[in-house]
Parts: structure tokens; sequence; C-alpha cells
């Protein structure tokens, strides 16, 4: 399986294609442009100290790991499509953990996961941890088990609000995602104060990721169902054939960077996603 990150060419600028022109024009071949999965352009004719040469053209690198443009980890994902980068701010593209202080670290109530921090002050979202396991799981009492009362499951609206819009394509809003890798699509729990062990990579073990229920009145659309759409791990060679491209869904902006996004959005698994001021 491929592993590199989409790129899609209709993002460059005009004086890209300007410029390609002026060499056809003088009769060099553009053979040697290809669209390529690293995240732009392979310009194998370009200067290697230009700024926008190489195969992150048209990625801004930002501070943080998962907005700085490189496979920091080395899995063949970059940035927002490393399945366990939440946002421009997370600083660990090798773990759901993000780096951020206070971050998602409380192991019985689970806050808006991709906001940046741990507490529904902000979000208005306080979901039991035990929410998140199959009906009938046994939840154990670290995280609020073993007796849940439904009615605790229950969704404020101004948590919905809140947190939906910053949710991507596969998750639900308290960090329960479609995680794929070799073995297949997986639904667990990626909080690390609930399953510190869980990486994209061992998705498929549930002692290490446990198995969860998404949350369908908050969150993301589910990647599964909509065939089009990517999960987070996935890449368009893993689309059906019927797919001409990755699609997002309910009108969010598809990209290959964060540059193709507005500047208060994140480039997450193909999609631009709301991400706190």
């Amino acid at each position: 399986m491929s592993w590199r990150i989409l790129t899609d060419v209709r993002t460059h600028s005009l004086t890209f294609v300007l410029s390609l022109s002026l060499l056809v024009a003088c009769g060099d071949s553009n053979d040697d442009v290809v669209s390529d999965f690293d995240g732009g352009i392979d310009f194998s004719d370009a200067d290697p100290n230009a700024p926008d040469a190489g195969p992150n053209a048209g990625c801004t690198a930002g501070a943080a790991a998962c907005n700085n443009c490189v496979d920091d980890d080395g899995d063949g994902f970059i940035d927002g499509f490393d399945p366990e980068c939440t946002g421009p701010l997370d600083d660990l593209e090798d773990s759901f953990a993000t780096g951020i202080p206070g971050d998602n670290i409380d192991k019985k109530k689970q806050d808006c996961f991709f906001d940046g921090n741990s507490g529904g002050g902000d979000d208005k979202c306080a979901y039991p941890t035990c929410c998140l396991f199959p009906p009938g799981a046994d939840c154990p009492r670290e995280f609020g088990g073993p007796d849940l009362d439904p009615a605790d499951c229950e969704i404020a609206q101004e948590c919905i609000n809140n947190c939906a819009p910053l949710t991507p394509p596969g998750c639900d809003c308290f960090g329960c995602c479609t995680i794929c890798n070799d073995m297949g699509c997986f639904d667990v729990v990626t909080n690390p104060a609930v399953a510190p062990d869980c990486t994209a990579a061992v998705a498929h073990d549930s002692a290490l990721c446990p198995t969860c229920v998404q949350n369908t009145e908050c969150g993301g659309v589910d990647c599964v169902e909509f065939e089009c759409v990517l999960c987070p791990g996935q890449t368009e060679e893993d689309l059906p054939p019927e797919c001409e491209a990755a699609e997002c869904p309910g009108g969010l902006t598809p990209c290959a960077s964060s540059d193709d996004c507005a500047s208060d959005e994140f480039c997450n698994t193909g999609c631009c996603i709301r991400v706190i001021d």
C-alpha cells in the first residue's frame, strides 16, 4: 500500500502554469513534472534551493510538528494527513497525544477532543468516557464505570455547535475515530488519557486501542459509509474505483495542505477543518 500524501495540482498558481507554457514553447519536455502523493509537485529540473521547489511545494511550514510540512515520524504521512495529527498546534506526529500542556488529560469526562485543551469551559462538552464504549462493554472504574446512566450520554446543543466544526471526517467530537492501517479500518478511542499506547499502526489491536462507538450527533461524516471520503490513514489509492478523487463532505474545501484553506482552518485528512482561534 502506498502511504504517500495526496496532492492536487489544481492548487498551484498561475505562475507555474505560465512557466510551464514557456518551457514547452522553448522545446523543453514537461515529462519531468509529475503529480505525486507527497504534498506537492516534483520539480525535477527546478533549483533545489528555491523555496517552492521539492516535494512539499505549496506547503508553508509552521512551528508545530503537525504543521511543519515534514513527515516527522517517517510513516509516509505529512501534517494533517497523518492520522495522529489533530490540529496545527499538535506537536507530536507519532502519537494521539498532542504535546500541548493540559490537553486531553481527563480520564472520566471527554470534552472536545480537537480544541487543544482539556475541560468543557470553552466548548461546553462533558461526555462521560464510558459513553465511548460499545453498549454492554465493561467500562473500567478509572474511566467512570461500571454503572452508566444512558441519560448521561446526551449532548448539549452548545457542545455540538462548538465542537462539530472542529471535527474531521472519520471522527466524532470526543476522539472516537475510524483509523486505517494495513490491517483495515477500526473505530478506536484515540484519547491518550484512555488509550495511552494507541497509535495508527496498532489500531487493529483492541488491547491497545479500545473499540468505541462514534456519537453521530457530534462529529464528522462516517468515512466508511461515504466511500469517496478518506478515513484517517487512507490515501486516494484506498478509494473505490468509482471515486475519481477524494471528496469532502458537507461543503468542506478539499486541500493538499493548509495553504489551500482559510486562515482559521487546518487541512485535516484532505479537508479544510475549522480550528480554534
